[in-house]
This record gives C-alpha cells, structure tokens and sequence, in this order.
C-alpha cells in the first residue's frame, strides 16, 4: 500500500533493479505536491545533482528544502544540526567539510548548479532549514551552503597553490621544498601534499582549494609515477576549470614524466605555466636554486591569473 514518489528517471532505475510490476509508483516534475498529513510536499527535479533521478522535496508548512545529495557533507558525528556541531567542532571544519563534498563528487557541474539554485530562488521558496542526505542539517545558517555553491560554481577559490606530488628515491620531494619556499616568498600561500600519504578526496580537495596547481613526478619507465598517474585520471574525470598548472620532476635516463603531465593539462583544458622543470638523478644546490626561482615565477603568475576572478 506504499506510493513511492520519483521521477521518470529514478522509475527507469528501480525497474531495474527490481520487479517493480505491482508496485504503486507515481512519477513527479518540478512543481508537483502531495499532501501528507498536516504536510505539503513540493517536488523539485534536479537533475545531476549528482544523479540522473535526483530530486528534492519542498515542506511548505515547516518551511525545510530537503536537499537530497546537493549541500551535504561526508560527516559522521553525534551532532545533527549546524550549530551543535560548531559546539563541539568549529565553523572552519564545517566549511571544510562542504568544500570536500563538493570538489569530490559536484565539481564537474557547476553551470548546472547555478541554473537550478537561480530556479530554486525564482521559486520563492522560504528557506528555514536544509536537510541533505548527507551530513549535518542546516538550521542557523541555512543559506551558507547556498552561499557557498553559488561562489564555488562561479570558479571562486584561494589565492594559493597547491603542490601535489610523489617520489621514488626522494629526487622530487627534494625539489618540493625549494619550490614551496620560491611560492611563499612571493607572497602566496602553499600547501604541500604527498600523495601516497594522503587520502585521494584530500588532494582533490586541496586543489579545489587553489587556484594554481604544481604537480610532481619521477619518471617511471618513461611514463608518470603510477601515484601520479591515479591522481590525474581522479581529477581529470572531475572536468576541473579556472585553474593555472604547472610540472616538475626528476628522472634518471630520458625523462617523460613532465611531457606527460603537460599533455594530460592540455587535455582538461586547463591553464598551462611553461616550461616545467626537470631534474636528472638528485638536484644539485644550483639546481635546487632553479626549483626555487621556479616556484617564484609560477607564483607570480598565479597572481596574475587570479585577477581574472576578482
């Protein structure tokens, strides 16, 4: 006797994945209700957001968007609500938590995200709580995490570079050091990640976080480190945008890992900072000079891409 609500596509999922023949199901658009009780729930479709069914549900008379997967976060805590978990958190970790969410899994459709938030607000809707499928619900700030999707679909990020890279025989993370310090010293601030001691929805983070991005590798039989290779393929399915990257790295014969590098940014469309830097065997102190000097430059041309996003 249950009614299940969907939409055509989230009825063309549970066909199959299951007999759905005598099941009461009714297929729902934007603007439809139900009444439930004391209850009026509105429907509205939004399409890859990240599903091809998904779809959230407005409750006019409590005035709660449940959200479905969009402004989430991957949280598990004893706190349900935004301020009790900046009691026993912080608003930072919070914020933190939703940038996560969003680079790893929303960031390839933020032109769909703004046309469906504008939607949502053509609607009029009044919002005094969102609850997502995930994480913690919206309550004293409901509207930040709309707040912050509509910057983070708009291409708004940190005046910061991410370094990402992994080593075999300490070579490139040798080269890391000087080239954070080039970066810092023209005055924009670096963040470091090792990849193999890093969860890979961290380093994804961490670059959504920057607007520019060094990537760094040894070469492995004249390809990429497979480490290396992992995280360009994660992030290259993430369709990324409105970011300057760059290459360096170290090998023992030919080389080819930078040339690699390059071709995949090429590839994403992406902003490119050339040459990239190469090193044979373990860089020298003048060598580590030019990581230095390499980093200063590639800063100083972040700072010149990002004013395009001011």
């Amino acid at each position: 006797h249950v009614t299940i609500y969907t939409t055509g596509r989230g009825k063309q999922g549970m066909d199959r994945f299951f007999d759905t023949s005598k099941w009461n199901i009714k297929i729902v658009k934007t603007g439809d209700e139900v009444r439930i009780g004391k209850y009026t729930l509105m429907f509205i479709e939004t399409p890859m957001l990240h599903w091809p069914d998904s779809m959230m549900t407005y409750v006019k008379e409590a005035k709660l968007l449940i959200s479905q997967d969009a402004f989430g976060q991957h949280l598990a805590t004893t706190a349900r609500f935004d301020d009790e978990f900046v009691e026993c958190a912080s608003h930072a970790e919070l914020e933190d938590a939703v940038v996560d969410y969003y680079a790893n899994i929303l960031m390839p459709f933020g032109k769909l995200i703004k046309s469906k938030i504008k939607q949502i607000q053509d609607m009029g809707l009044e919002i005094e709580m969102i609850a997502p499928d995930h994480g913690i619900i919206w309550r004293k700030e409901p509207m930040r995490p709309v707040e912050m999707y509509l910057d983070m679909a708009e291409g708004k990020t940190n005046l910061r570079v991410a370094v990402i890279y992994d080593t075999m025989w300490h070579s490139t993370e040798i080269m890391t050091q000087p080239i954070m310090q080039g970066i810092k010293d023209e005055g924009v601030d670096c963040k470091v990640i090792k990849l193999r001691a890093t969860p890979m929805s961290v380093a994804i983070k961490e670059f959504w976080k920057s607007r520019g991005l060094l990537v760094g590798s040894p070469t492995l039989n004249n390809e990429v480190f497979p480490s290396v290779a992992e995280f360009i393929t994660h992030l290259r399915g993430l369709r990324p945008s409105n970011r300057i990257v760059g290459a360096f790295g170290s090998y023992g014969w030919g080389g080819g890992a930078v040339k690699w590098l390059y071709q995949e940014f090429e590839n994403m469309k992406l902003e490119r900072y050339e040459p990239g830097l190469q090193v044979q065997y373990r860089p020298s102190a003048e060598e580590e000079k030019q990581c230095y000097d390499f980093g200063r430059a590639f800063a100083r041309a972040v700072k010149e891409y990002h004013k395009k996003f001011q």
